[in-house]
């Protein structure tokens, strides 16, 4: 019988796996830095809805609505490599539910948060996020 020491993976086998996968911020499309920097800018802005407002929930709102925006744009800059991380492949209807969901998500922030009329929030967020959309779609126009 092989004593555990013998079928363990040699430690060296697993460092050179790891070593071998670049870190995330050298996979994705934009450099980390920037998706800092968008983050940040975030931060600011929904501080700025809070002075100017006076609503905790507002500045809460707003930045989870940016921060997801941000996260969005990171996840178009390396359309192919997010989507097979989410296993997300070809035009099949949860991409297209991707695109709804986050098209009305941002149109329903901006008429609570700015108490934007619910047809101008729409055409906003259809024209805003749905550019987003088309952006990625136009750089990988193949469908991953």
């Amino acid at each position: 019988m092989a004593s555990p020491r013998q079928t363990a993976a040699h430690p060296t086998v697993l460092f050179a796996r790891i070593e071998e996968d670049p870190p995330l911020g050298v996979a994705m499309g934009l450099d980390f830095t920037t998706v800092q920097r968008m983050f940040g800018a975030s931060l600011v802005a929904s501080v700025g809805v809070f002075i100017l407002q006076g609503s905790m929930m507002d500045a809460v709102l707003t930045l989870i609505a940016l921060c997801a925006l941000s996260a969005m744009i990171w996840g178009l800059s390396e359309r192919s490599e997010t989507f097979s991380a989410l296993r997300l492949t070809g035009s099949g209807p949860w991409e297209s539910l991707a695109v709804v969901v986050s098209i009305v998500a941002f149109a329903q922030v901006s008429i609570a948060v700015w108490a934007f009329p619910a047809v101008g929030a729409y055409i906003l967020s259809l024209s805003f996020i749905g550019s987003f959309w088309v952006t990625g779609y136009m750089m990988q126009p193949n469908g991953v």
